[in-house]
């Protein structure tokens, strides 16, 4: 049984490097941890170089897909841009000074935020751990300071761990589903699941009204039926 676990386990997290690097992800978008867990664990764990290597692995990812939301975000600006509203050459020519140096203040202001948002966030010190801290407000609340990294947050710290179950992986009984129940056709499976369902989520007061009722009618049928032996003998 050791072995059998031991190579589950191997299958996951045998070989460090082919890990899903998301999961890294979101413990440094962890307020709490950021880099620093990251890098003090694999310290711990392995040899410096494969410490050295898989922390800038994980801040490289970083960044990669911060670049990748960035893009999206770009795009989705773009698209969802009105027409401006028909203005006068003489109106243009008033405005046109404030307007460009605005324009560019606000570019220059766009462009330094979103290239050092996530040098920002690794910067700042570490949030104070405690059994009340509710990550996913932290991220709420810092968004607008954050608004990239926000988004990655969503969507990274919703995200399974895995999509198997534990008690799956590592069962001792073996397969769950076995020849029969594998047999079932979709009308079926789909009958026992809802059955089960009701059952689960109807009140216990209605299931022991039901057994009552069902022992009633067994206990009439039983009398009914010896009445009529009697008769016939």
């Amino acid at each position: 049984m050791a072995k059998k676990m031991k190579s589950k386990y191997d299958k996951y997290w045998g070989n460090i490097k082919n890990t899903n690097m998301m999961i890294f992800i979101a413990v440094v978008l962890d307020p709490r941890y950021k880099l620093q867990l990251i890098k003090w664990s694999f310290e711990k764990l392995y040899e410096k170089e494969d410490a050295e290597f898989l922390t800038s692995k994980v801040k490289e990812t970083l960044f990669r897909v911060f670049d990748s939301y960035r893009l999206f975000g770009d795009n989705y600006q773009r698209s969802s841009r009105q027409d401006p509203p028909e203005i006068s050459t003489q109106e243009l020519e008033a405005h046109e000074t404030s307007f460009a140096m605005e324009f560019e203040k606000e570019m220059q202001f766009n462009e330094s935020a979103n290239k050092n948002e996530v040098e920002l966030y690794l910067m700042e010190a570490l949030e104070k751990s405690g059994v009340q801290f509710d990550i996913l407000n932290w991220w709420k609340v810092n968004s607008t300071k954050f608004p990239i990294l926000g988004l990655i947050a969503r969507d990274v710290l919703a995200m399974p761990v895995s999509t198997v179950a534990s008690e799956s992986a590592f069962s001792t009984g073996g397969r769950v589903l076995n020849n029969y129940r594998s047999s079932l056709t979709p009308m079926t499976a789909e009958a026992l699941i809802c059955t089960q369902n009701w059952l689960r989520n109807s009140p216990k007061l209605v299931l022991e009204e039901l057994i009552e009722e069902l022992e009633k009618l067994e206990l009439g049928m039983v009398k009914f039926l010896l009445i009529i032996f009697f008769i016939l003998i």
